[in-house]
């Protein structure tokens, strides 16, 4: 599928571009970031490797990723995707920068993103996984319509030998 761009309200949502790499480094090394992050963020020291794979998860229609940005100002606040798009279902993750939390970024991406999804790639079903512990995913999870579905053991995301406990919420096209 060809990148796209959604408008959204004071929000937009565009592909990632090579000139983005400076921000992308900043989210790589924000310690929340790292900490929440499902998978190791990979040492990137100058940021053009995630981005060229966010940028390749379009051309193989594997990843649909959009840097979040001030529809005013253009600023960077974050990150979205959908991924793992199988049998009418798909799974959505999404960081914030430290400036723009609290300022509900998140979730109004994560509408946006979801009516995306629903037209676009025709899902039925949108599935979103955080830490249990981590509290403002869940809110955000919550405000956006996403229900807790269950509750789930997860390989430790930081290659440990424990587990840790992860939320599963989901949202279904009406």
């Amino acid at each position: 599928m060809e990148s796209m761009e959604i408008a959204a309200g004071r929000l937009h949502l565009r592909p990632w571009h090579p000139a983005d790499a400076e921000v992308v480094v900043e989210a790589l090394n924000d310690p929340e970031i790292r900490r929440w992050a499902p998978t190791p963020m990979a040492a990137d020291p100058d940021g053009k490797a995630w981005i060229t794979g966010q940028i390749a998860g379009w051309a193989d229609d594997s990843s649909f990723a959009f840097a979040i940005t001030d529809a005013t100002t253009g600023q960077v606040l974050g990150h979205i995707r959908v991924k793992s798009v199988v049998d009418g279902a798909g799974e959505v993750g999404y960081w914030v920068l430290p400036a723009a939390r609290g300022k509900g970024v998140a979730a109004h991406a994560l509408d946006a993103v979801a009516r995306w999804a629903f037209a676009c790639l025709e899902l039925s079903r949108l599935d979103l996984l955080h830490a249990a512990a981590n509290t403002a995913s869940c809110r955000v999870a919550q405000k956006s319509g996403f229900a807790l579905a269950r509750l789930l053991d997860e390989p430790s995301w930081d290659g440990g030998e424990e587990t840790v406990e992860v939320h599963l919420h989901a949202l279904s096209h009406r």
